[in-house]
């Protein structure tokens, strides 16, 4: 049986960039340097911009070039989400929340002071700056490295509320790209049904099951080595899961002799997403 994510334990139980249909003039504020440094100002200009619940660019595009959460797990590393409530402002400051590696959240002290970089502000020890292109909203946060190398991240936003969190805005943006939709499925007594996956989380037609959860928590433990779907995630019901065109398959899996590595057994299920 698969190991259950760590980070579903964000959920309280479980879509793209959002787009203005207004025509906006692109904006970047690490180029367009604000008409002053003053906190007032800085707030005025970065609280509508940042509000919300955002999600690591990198990561969720090769999540769903690949259709492997696994395959794109060397860029769930670092900050990979975070949720920032400017309701919460306080003076100068905002505690945000960030998840990291997909594993764990903790807090993140904004303050609306000039950050290192141009038109920046503060972000824990790096900076936070934005742009705005055709409409799109883009984060981008200026980090140290561990060898005080600075590294430009991009976030793109979700269209949640930010009271749902992080964690849930991570998940459905992974859903609708990766396997949300509807796919045709043949049980084993060669009755065809439609099962409905759908981008929060729930899904119908697939046996009595209601939720699905996919996890994005990999490679941080033993038998931790595949791609991993789980239903009605309380019963502890999973398989791997493969994406060949646009046929979704789910393989039983077995430990390896030494139980350090999960290997795919016999394939159980096989649906095919309709167009």
């Amino acid at each position: 049986m698969m190991k259950k994510s760590i980070y579903l334990l964000l959920l309280p139980v479980f879509l793209f960039a959002c787009k203005s249909n207004k025509t906006q003039p692109e904006k970047d504020s690490v180029t367009a340097a604000p008409k002053t440094h003053s906190t007032k100002a800085l707030i005025a200009e970065f609280k509508p911009i940042i509000q919300g619940v955002w999600v690591k660019s990198d990561y969720v595009d090769k999540v769903i070039a690949t259709k492997s959460p696994l395959a794109a797990a060397d860029l769930a590393t670092g900050l990979t989400a975070m949720n920032i409530s400017t309701g919460k402002i306080a003076g100068d400051s905002i505690i945000a929340e960030g998840g990291w590696s997909n594993h764990e959240g903790g807090d993140l002290i904004l303050k609306f002071k000039p950050g290192k970089k141009k038109s920046t502000i503060q972000l824990g020890p790096g900076d936070l700056g934005y742009s705005i292109q055709n409409g799109d909203t883009i984060l981008t946060t200026y980090w140290p490295d561990d060898n005080k190398n600075i590294i430009a991240t991009r976030y793109r936003k979700v269209a949640i509320k930010s009271a749902e969190g992080f964690a849930q805005g991570t998940f459905q943006t992974i859903n609708k790209g990766l396997i949300a939709g509807s796919y045709s499925f043949k049980d084993t007594t060669g009755t065809t049904s439609t099962v409905i996956f759908r981008t929060n989380g729930t899904l119908s037609g697939f046996f009595a099951f209601k939720q699905y959860h996919v996890n994005i928590d990999l490679n941080s433990d033993v038998m931790d080595n595949l791609d991993e779907i789980s239903f009605d995630y309380k019963a502890s019901t999973s398989y791997s899961f493969k994406f060949i065109g646009d046929t979704l398959k789910l393989y039983d899996t077995r430990p390896n002799e030494d139980s350090t590595l999960l290997v795919l057994d016999k394939l159980r299920y096989t649906l095919v997403k309709q167009k």
